[in-house]
């Protein structure tokens, strides 16, 4: 109708398709609450493969959309139920590396986890030639119960209950004065919830973590910006609050493990900021620069002393473009940030079974550094588009993360030492059109290095991570009847540890996608996966996939098709992956050989 529109949906299926991931994610960028789960009990998943080859799921969807022109605005509503039963199976095992000989953990998991999401946003908006206003409410609760049972070198049975509720409202108002004036007024606030329950059964024994998680977060800022001639100038200031309290409970420790099993804190801010920026353009270069300063204030209610810290992170970047194929840009800024108040945590936290993590008792700030250039071409008529970019970053923290392993568990904690790292990231691509057969070809590649400092078994520790990748993918349509897409990449990584190298690893991944079109009733399409994985030093571990489809278009309304996916009827998938100081090989289960006849019909 000319003033209300609405369209409902419901959806349901057990064929690997995550219906949950279909609805409109409102909630993508990061809350201002900024809580974050302790407990990570979850089901196991798979790297580099599509859901549909791992997911053992039933899930449903209903989601309902709403529209209402109110005058000069209109009013928008969405709200979305979930429902997701997943189960999942696999072997792991787990290597630390240690001064005194490595230690090796067998896992082999089972487990079944029952998600429910309840999300609403409701939108009001009025747009006009002067004034822009937007209010949109928005609150989301989940609910996530999680059974995990585990057999191997600790076997046990491990329940977590994960409900999250949120909600928040953000108004936005930009005002237009003598049309090139523009103010810019922003509200943001958010209430968020965590609670978390874990128990776990173990050897005869029972142990219960509980934490309660709360956080208000509010944000009122303002923006002005005026442009004269080639300069743009701009201004946001404004105030940030933030209240947050967490209580934790573990009275079944283990005996192996020392030190405080409960977390009484509250860690809150009031902050004053100002984002001053300045653009210029000469010729065909723009410069930008950036000072953002801050006044924050501290309290901890006693837990901590009380404090107040000022911040200054500017950056300065300049773009040039000469013409319009290429454009080149350099940027670099250098910082003082607050660390992640989560962290401050005396007391220890169960995160799963066998590990634990206990934070910082006081309160830190960290320096960081970057550099970073970009390239880019383009040749539209010939058909050829490029691009390349390096960053390096540096970072200064004064605390250090470290591994303690006591028997079977593992603590992850927080010592006061300094702690440097840095981190060198490259990428680049090319990419030209093929006319001849109506298709593109591309080469990519990457690579990474990441140097850090950690402590294990209070020895210090010096990781290096490094890996690189190539790819290239081309596809075309050479017959008017045949269509294909080919992907290819190789992928390699290694770890070192106070100059000790571990082997590289690397995997090979190739796809291969072919559409046959007979008639313009009937199409065939063919797919196929080849998944070579080396799970230690020249040890292979290969992966075919098979699947092919076969549609009939009856007429422009009915549809028949026939599915059959992985047809060599594959199980199993392994691969081998590498992190700070432990290397992960793992075996995962998938679907098995499976026939789908669908029929659809549209009106």
């Amino acid at each position: 109708m000319p003033n209300f529109q609405n369209i409902t949906t419901f959806k349901t299926n057990n064929i690997g398709e995550d219906l949950s991931a279909q609805a409109t994610d409102f909630f993508a960028s990061r809350r201002g609450t900024d809580l974050s789960r302790y407990v990570g009990v979850s089901l196991p998943g798979v790297p580099n493969l599509s859901r549909k080859r791992t997911l053992f799921n039933r899930s449903a969807l209903v989601s309902t959309n709403a529209l209402w022109k109110l005058g000069r605005g209109e009013f928008k509503t969405q709200i979305d139920y979930s429902f997701n039963r997943i189960t999942a199976e696999a072997a792991n095992v787990t290597t630390y590396f240690l001064n005194d000989g490595n230690r090796v953990v067998t896992e082999d998991r089972n487990g079944v986890d029952r998600s429910h999401s309840l999300s609403g946003k409701f939108i009001y908006e009025l747009n006009q030639k002067t004034a822009f206003i937007n209010n949109t409410l928005k609150t989301n609760i989940d609910w996530d119960d999680v059974r995990l049972g585990v057999t191997g070198s600790l076997s046990n049975n491990q329940t977590a209950s994960l409900p999250d509720y949120y909600v928040g409202n953000d108004f936005k108002l930009i005002k237009r004065f003598n049309g090139k004036h523009l103010v810019t007024f922003i509200s943001k606030n958010e209430w968020e919830s965590l609670p978390q329950t874990l128990s776990v059964s173990i050897n005869d024994g029972f142990m219960r973590q509980q934490v309660k998680d709360h956080a208000f977060y509010t944000n009122e800022s303002a923006a002005y910006a005026f442009s004269v001639k080639c300069i743009t100038i701009s201004l946001e200031g404004g105030v940030k609050g933030y209240v947050r309290t967490m209580r934790s409970e573990l009275p079944d420790m283990p005996e192996e493990i020392p030190g405080e099993t409960t977390n009484v804190l509250n860690t809150n801010y009031f902050t004053v900021y100002a984002t001053p920026k300045f653009e210029y353009w000469v010729r065909r270069v723009n410069f930008t620069l950036n000072a953002p300063v801050s006044f924050a204030h501290y309290t901890f209610d006693k837990a901590l002393a009380n404090r107040s810290e000022v911040y200054f992170s500017p950056s300065l970047s300049m773009n040039w473009k000469p013409n319009n194929r290429f454009e080149m840009s350099v940027s670099g800024g250098t910082g003082r940030s607050p660390m992640d108040l989560n962290m401050i945590q005396p007391g220890y936290v169960m995160t799963n079974y066998r590990s634990f993590r206990r934070g910082i008792d006081d309160f830190y700030n960290s320096s960081s550094q970057r550099v970073s250039g970009r390239l880019s071409y383009k040749h539209t008529r010939r058909g050829i588009f490029a691009n390349a970019m390096v960053m390096q970053s540096w970072s200064h923290r004064p605390y250090t993360l470290a591994q303690q392993l006591y028997g079977d568990y593992v603590v992850y904690s927080y010592t006061d030492a300094e702690s440097d790292g840095q981190m060198l990231m490259a990428s680049g691509n090319i990419g030209k059109t093929l006319d001849f057969m109506r298709g593109s070809a591309n080469i990519n590649g990457s690579f990474s290095r990441n140097e850090s400092h950690l402590i294990s078994e209070n020895t210090n520790v010096n990781s290096v991570g490094t890996s690189w990748s190539v790819g290239a993918k081309i596809n075309g349509a050479p017959l008017r009847w045949f269509s294909f897409d080919y992907r290819f990449e190789w992928a390699s990584s290694r770890m070192s540890m106070n100059g000790t190298n571990a082997s590289w690893l690397g995997n090979m991944e190739n796809e291969l996608l072919l559409n046959i079109m007979p008639h313009r009733k009937w199409e065939w399409h063919i797919s196929g996966e080849h998944y070579r994985n080396e799970l230690t030093a020249d040890q292979f571990k290969n992966v075919f996939l098979l699947d092919t489809k076969v549609i009939f278009k009856l007429n422009k309304r009915l549809e028949l098709s026939a599915s059959l996916s992985n047809i060599f009827n594959q199980r199993t998938y392994n691969y081998t992956t590498y992190n700070q100081l432990t290397s992960f090989e793992s075996q995962r289960w998938l679907r098995g050989r499976e026939l789908l006849i669908s029929i659809s019909l549209r009106k």
